[in-house]
């Protein structure tokens, strides 16, 4: 059988599977599985190396570790006393709380490394104090749910992990390649946000009382510490001290003694982070697995390989295949949650983007930003249906509110792909 005919068997499986309401993780798996059994029955037999190595994959155990990091920091309450304590800095700023979020979301990012969780957390605070204080829906809902953008392009970010694990790059890099980028995009968002609040003030409260310089000093206790656990963290990573694994461990042990120090890390607490870290990373582990089964097979069918040379034979130009790529992955992202999507497609657009003369360093950070827009865009904008339910509101209002920061995060895109090394730069003077 041709390659066509064998990659039309892999992608209509798995669409009818998923069309037919069946579970991401799975349909991937029973994809790959079913491919090969038609094409290549011989091969079957490798299929427990590739789940075995899979799940015990040493860059994979950060994953839950940091994810446990956010945790306990989100359930132990030192996220509620950092919010409102970074909001006394930013009291008198344009935009108030609104600039509050974005900052707050861009810090916890590099405690948590999750889009979804970041908004959750960010928002549980701060839409009641901001409902209370009459801001518009669409400048509160529309922050968080861009800050919480953040998430998984700061680092720590769990798409960096699974990035670096699926295409063999180091996770170290992308790290401290996304550190300048994700700085950037949130200064951006925050000079946005200024302007929106001079331009149409009636969506923000007047602004408050001056804060006296003793309680913002004070407020400090509850920033520092949080500082502190973030600087190590990268810190060690960007020494070379540790790997980024060793420093997820960490990490962890940091956010638990943190707690501790709050007199926050309660059994309940405890309990509630560890449940939580296990769902979510059974989650992105069952995704990854059936990712792999299916990445295995194409890679056995040569279907990767085909599409390469088929693009080579075409001579096409660079940025035109990585303009194919970005609207690929634009129209995907509004129906694909950004981790299945990222498993999903990798195995055959990493080739293509590494034939092209792509750094795979650079790409990693553009990939995640595209990853970024689907999350803050509809059907399915993660971010946007976790804010609508928190903000009691409307998914139009949310949309809205949103779409001025998926117009930035666009523009991201076109100044890392002319100046890439806003990415490689901080990457190359580590190694």
């Amino acid at each position: 059988m041709s390659w066509e005919i064998v990659a039309a068997i892999y992608f209509g499986v798995m669409l009818a599977l998923l069309f037919g309401g069946v579970w991401i993780a799975i349909s991937l798996g029973a994809a790959g599985v079913i491919g090969i059994w038609i094409v290549k029955p011989a091969l079957l037999g490798g299929l427990e190396s590739v789940v075995w190595n899979t799940l015990e994959s040493f860059v994979l155990t950060a994953v839950p570790l940091f994810i446990f990091m956010g945790m306990v920091i989100l359930n132990s309450g030192i996220s509620t006393r950092f919010y409102r304590s970074l909001a006394l800095w930013l009291n008198r700023v344009p935009g108030g709380l609104a600039q509050t979020n974005i900052l707050a979301c861009s810090i916890f990012a590099a405690l948590c490394g999750s889009s979804v969780a970041t908004a959750a957390s960010v928002g549980s605070i701060a839409i009641p104090e901001m409902q209370k204080r009459g801001y518009g829906v669409r400048p509160m809902t529309g922050t968080l749910a861009a800050g919480g953008t953040l998430g998984i392009l700061i680092p720590p970010s769990i798409p960096f992990i699974i990035y670096g694990s699926t295409v063999g790059e180091s996770v170290g890099k992308l790290f401290i390649a996304g550190i300048i980028p994700g700085l950037a995009m949130a200064a951006i968002f925050m000079v946005f946000l200024a302007g929106h609040a001079k331009l149409m003030p009636g969506q923000f409260p007047v602004l408050g009382e001056s804060v006296p310089w003793r309680a913002r000093l004070m407020g400090l206790r509850d920033l520092v510490p949080v500082a502190l656990l973030i600087g190590l963290v990268m810190g060690g990573i960007y020494a070379g001290v540790m790997t980024p694994t060793e420093a997820a461990g960490v990490g962890a042990a940091g956010a638990v003694a943190v707690a501790a120090l709050y007199g926050g890390l309660t059994m309940d607490a405890l309990r509630k982070s560890l449940l939580d870290t296990l769902r979510t990373n059974a989650m992105v582990l069952f995704i990854v697995v059936g990712a792999q089964i299916m990445s295995f097979a194409l890679v056995a069918a040569g279907i990767p390989r085909a599409i390469v040379a088929a693009i080579e034979s075409a001579h096409l130009a660079p940025y035109v295949v990585f303009a194919v790529v970005v609207v690929m992955y634009l129209v995907l992202g509004c129906l694909v949650d950004a981790l299945s999507l990222m498993l999903l497609t990798l195995p055959v657009v990493h080739p293509i983007m590494t034939a092209a003369g792509f750094d795979p360093i650079w790409f990693g950070v553009v990939l995640v930003i595209l990853l970024e827009i689907g999350l803050v865009t509809p059907p399915v904008g993660m971010n946007l249906f976790v804010l609508q339910g928190m903000a009691k509101t409307s998914l139009g209002e949310v949309s809205w509110g949103s779409l001025p920061y998926v117009v930035l995060l666009l523009a991201g895109v076109l100044v890392l792909t002319l100046f890439p090394g806003i990415a490689l730069w901080l990457p190359q003077q580590m190694f």
